[in-house]
């Protein structure tokens, strides 16, 4: 796609496009129909300059989409998000560990807050995060600087299009290369309310896990794991039932002296951008206790 943003309006080169009319552009970047009715009726959808309607046609004209339609009210703080990729409608976060990514509706500070604070100064950025880590878990949350593309983020990871990976330190050795595919339902526990189990009347979750290599020495190994669902807990409660709890994980392994968090990160994000048409890949860096584990194995 030909863009190019200029204040709040993106403008779009409709020859960079396959679209015909108004309603198939609608459909392929817009697929909420609210959003859709919302920026026909209040006219921030303009085609060379005037309002539209959605049969219209838009070849060999430019599209002019107002993607910061609306302003809010961000309260500052003293902390300051690690933004690690930014465009116009994406924010990659790295999310340090023991903090929430939502708030749990006390007063305690979250990610969302920081990513809020950080654009007080722009208050037309909508910032929303598109899917969630656990508060122990470090590592990248994709957020939406957009109210116009949150739709279609959220579309992209429903569909499995954004695709996160994750380093798993864990108790056991687990052979070089080996792999498996853990597809186990996950439910509440009933007896407490913060842990999950494996329930056959539970949720559908699968996980795939290769092993990246083991140090007989220290007892542990390291495991790349991708989600095909996407469960409260899932990495930790299927390695768990595996024989292979995460290292420092309080609610379903056992303190570990060999790192000083959960040896749980989501060091990768990949996913095709729907602006930028490419694919992304955005890493991140394992924080100073984790790298020396990873390095002592991946030589």
């Amino acid at each position: 796609m030909d863009y190019r943003l200029e204040d709040r309006i993106l403008k779009i080169s409709v020859g960079s496009l396959f679209n015909e009319t108004v309603q198939s552009f609608l459909d392929d970047y817009i697929p909420s129909k609210k959003m859709q009715h919302l920026l026909i009726q209040n006219k921030w959808l303009r085609l060379d300059g005037n309002p539209v309607k959605r049969e219209d046609d838009i070849a060999g004209m430019e599209l002019e989409l107002n993607i910061y339609p609306e302003e809010y009210e961000y309260r500052k703080t003293l902390n300051v998000p690690d933004i690690v990729y930014e465009d116009e409608i994406i924010a990659v976060v790295n999310k340090p560990k023991d903090v929430l990514v939502h708030s749990d509706g006390s007063d305690e500070d979250c990610l969302s807050k920081w990513m809020e604070s950080c654009y007080a100064d722009k208050p037309h950025i909508a910032v929303q995060p598109i899917h969630r880590l656990d508060r122990e878990t470090s590592g990248l949350v994709m957020f939406s600087k957009s109210v116009i593309f949150q739709p279609l983020l959220d579309k992209l990871l429903s569909e499995k299009q954004i695709r996160r990976y994750y380093l798993a330190f864990v108790k056991g050795i687990m052979e070089k290369d080996m792999t498996m595919t853990i597809n186990k339902p996950i439910g509440k526990d009933r007896h407490n309310p913060n842990k999950r189990i494996i329930y056959k009347g539970g949720q559908e979750a699968i996980t795939k896990v290769r092993s990246l290599g083991y140090s007989r020495k220290d007892g542990f190994s390291i495991l790349r794991c991708t989600l095909d669902t996407g469960r409260t807990h899932q990495i930790r409660v299927h390695l768990s039932s595996e024989g292979y709890p995460i290292l420092n994980d309080s609610l379903y392994g056992s303190s570990s002296r060999l790192c000083l968090r959960m040896g749980l990160m989501a060091d990768e994000i990949e996913f095709y951008h729907p602006l930028k048409e490419e694919l992304m890949n955005i890493d991140v860096d394992l924080p100073n206790d984790l790298a020396k584990l990873y390095f002592e194995v991946i030589r």
